[in-house]
């Protein structure tokens, strides 16, 4: 018994080798943190315990981002802690003159003495263990992420293009820290159900949901270009981080973002296939063509526009290997009146603005992102057949005032015809074609300019 008794005084009087306390609160500091609860918490077995949890995910989320990953340490830590307030415990923040709240709807957050730049997080005390490991190590990156600002004066347009970057990283520091809790995997359904939408959107989820392409960037390029896209805002003048991004691809991996969202999106389509823990990802939401979903920046689209049998569709800007149509059986081109097909290798690149007939012996989905955008000037074809694609959707009877021409589309196995010529248009009702009133977004079309 006496010996219990001694083991429990030398436990407690270690664990409380390392506080402090003024007249308002009680400090408990590691090497490189100090968390702070109010006064009235000084004799408090729980909120010592509780200081303990966030000290020590504190320093795993420092040994792993700094010391392993080598990026920068946060402003003035080489002289100074970083200050973790429990939140709703009293804790007085001396600078601000406040005691220290937050919101039961909030995990943390992490921010700044104004007077010299410190930072500091505030933390919410009801979180479960593994909540606090993966919210520290979130709310940490953000103290990194300031050390790359040298400028405090963010214009505020700047500061919200760029926050998904900011909020996509942060989450991956979450699994980089801790890597078997796999939270991350709770913030992926907004991309992974509104694919389409801008990369820099800015609403609550969004953001966070970007750290699946994140993820794609780690895993693909490794975790130096994320710490070059960090370095260069500073110099980027009013770049964000989407166009960062590309000029590093550009200068440092032989890539592009235009490249990059076509591999990206055959990682998120097959999910299980390329990310590491990719088989618990979501399914990525598939559209119809007749959705004629307008895609924002940086944004993918899968859409189900392969129906048994042929087809006349347009295709993203990629290389032909890249596209990954399952079932494709043939498909042909046609182009300065010349044809070729891919089963003879004929066809190598494929772009949006030009029509293909695609063959394939089940349905099937093609992807289009951000970059593939074009609409034909019909006006400015040539006075022959051409076979045009289209990644928008438009109708026909816009054309009426163009020089005549003639309009046929393959759909369901069955030919639509439009002329602008009422003789031509009449001939057609008489032969029994039904009118192609509609070009639907990521078709094809033959256009016939008349003589």
């Amino acid at each position: 018994m006496i010996k219990f008794f001694l083991l429990s005084f030398l436990i407690f009087l270690f664990s409380h080798a390392d506080s402090s306390i003024d007249d308002k609160n009680v400090y408990y500091t590691s090497q490189h943190f100090r968390a702070i609860a109010g006064i009235a918490y000084q004799n408090s077995t729980s909120i010592q315990t509780l200081a303990t949890k966030f000290l020590d995910a504190a320093e795993d989320a420092w040994n792993k981002e700094v010391v392993e990953l080598g990026f920068l340490a946060p402003r003035n830590t080489q002289n100074k802690l970083i200050d973790i307030y429990l939140g709703n415990k009293s804790a007085y923040d001396y600078e601000n003159g406040i005691y220290v709240s937050i919101s039961s709807a909030y995990a943390g957050y992490a921010w700044y003495y104004l007077s010299d730049r410190t930072p500091y997080f505030v933390m919410n005390s009801s979180m479960t263990d593994e909540q606090i490991k993966v919210t520290v190590a979130h709310e940490f990156c953000h103290t990194i992420q300031y050390a790359y600002f040298l400028d405090d004066n963010i214009a505020e347009t700047k500061w919200r293009k760029n926050i998904w970057w900011l909020e996509a990283t942060a989450v991956l520091m979450e699994d980089e820290v801790y890597d078997d809790i796999n939270d991350y995997i709770n913030f992926l359904s907004p991309f992974f159900s509104y694919s389409y939408q801008s990369f820099e959107i800015y609403n609550g989820s969004h953001e966070y949901s970007m750290v699946i392409f994140a993820k794609y960037i780690r895993e693909k390029y490794g975790m130096q270009i994320i710490q070059e896209s960090l370095s260069a805002i500073e110099t980027s003048g009013d770049k964000g981080y989407f166009e960062i991004l590309d000029d590093l691809l550009a200068k440092n991996y032989n890539s592009s973002m235009k490249s990059a969202l076509n591999e990206f999106t055959l990682w998120v389509t097959n999910a299980k296939e390329y990310f590491h823990e990719g088989s618990s990802y979501p399914p990525l939401r598939h559209y119809k063509a007749t959705d004629n979903i307008t895609i924002q920046k940086g944004g993918i689209e899968v859409v189900d526009n392969l129906l048994s049998g042929w087809n006349m569709v347009t295709l993203s800007d990629s290389n032909i290997h890249d596209l990954n149509i399952s079932n494709l059986k043939i498909l042909w081109s046609y182009e300065n009146g010349t044809w070729k097909n891919s089963v003879q290798n004929q066809i190598n690149e494929v772009n949006s603005s030009s029509g293909y007939w695609a063959k394939v012996d089940e349905n099937s989905s093609l992807y289009y992102t951000y970059f593939d955008s074009s609409v034909q000037d019909i006006s400015k074809l040539d006075k022959s057949w051409s076979f045009v694609g289209t990644t928008k959707e438009f109708y026909t009877n816009t054309l009426a005032n163009q020089e005549p021409l003639v309009i046929w589309q393959y759909v369901n196995e069955t030919w639509f015809v439009y002329s602008n010529n009422v003789d031509i248009q009449q001939k057609i009702e008489i032969l029994n074609y039904p009118t192609l009133n509609k070009i639907v977004q990521f078709s094809a079309y033959w256009v016939h300019k008349l003589n």
